[in-house]
């Protein structure tokens, strides 16, 4: 498999020419992690089809999504997704944690929860499996059942600064440098209403959805956020875009 880039134009290479090494915690600020996003997208701008993502992503978009998993430090998903989505190990082969552990990361990254109800959906595959470690921000008070992953439990902070204070609670208390927020797109809307987004990765599919579905925020914003486009590459006429803030 090789993408071709196209912004800046350059020759084509494999996924992980352009989604490994990218140390993307080096440009963490001071008191929390260096945060990027990553999201599927129709051409008209659907987030879902029939619901869920798997239809929009092809065979590239699914390579580059586990890559970019390889370099953060955590992921964090809203519960939704946890639950829509069926989460399991966040690093699924072994060669991904080989290029994690190449790089100084630990084999598998830090799952991240986030639940202001309280309702973490402790049935997904990733609480059943024991390489896990999984970081759940939730009201005090949160019992979590016997599982096989390794959980630590933080009581979520209160008021509009909860998403700010989780942040600095993992790079205070885990040394999170650089995290992958994989939506859904209530929690994506709120990092960017707090400001809190630094990288936008945007895959592209050629294909168009129709209806109701999801897009990639839930609702407006209080302004518009513009973005630099980083790097656009091309697999199979799917876009894979990389966007800065501006």
């Amino acid at each position: 498999m090789f993408f071709q880039a196209v912004i800046p134009p350059g020759p084509a290479g494999t996924p992980e020419t352009f989604y490994t090494g990218m140390r993307l915690g080096d440009a963490a600020p001071p008191d929390r992690p260096y945060v990027v996003c990553n999201f599927v997208s129709s051409a008209d701008g659907k987030a879902t089809a029939s619901g869920r993502t798997a239809l929009l992503g092809g065979p590239g978009d699914r390579e580059m999504f586990h890559l970019l998993r390889t370099q953060v430090d955590a992921v964090l998903a809203g519960t939704g997704t946890l639950r829509v989505e069926r989460y399991g190990a966040l690093t699924r082969e072994p060669r991904f944690a080989d290029i994690r552990v190449a790089e100084g990361r630990p084999p598998q990254p830090l799952g991240v929860v986030i639940s202001r109800s309280g309702h973490v959906p402790f049935d997904i595959p990733l609480f059943a499996c024991a390489e896990s470690r999984v970081a759940v921000y939730a009201p005090a008070g949160l019992v979590v059942p016997p599982c096989s992953a390794q959980v630590t439990v933080h009581e979520l902070p209160p008021g509009d600064d909860d998403l700010a204070g989780v942040l600095r609670s993992l790079r205070r208390d885990h040394g999170i440098r650089s995290l992958l927020c994989e939506g859904g797109p209530a929690l994506f809307t709120a990092l960017l209403d707090h400001n809190l987004v630094d990288e936008l990765f945007l895959t592209v599919a050629p294909t168009i959805v129709g209806g109701n579905e999801l897009g990639i925020t839930d609702k407006p914003l209080g302004e518009l956020i513009q973005l630099r486009l980083v790097r656009a590459l091309e697999h199979e006429s799917t876009l894979f875009l990389r966007y800065g803030r501006a």
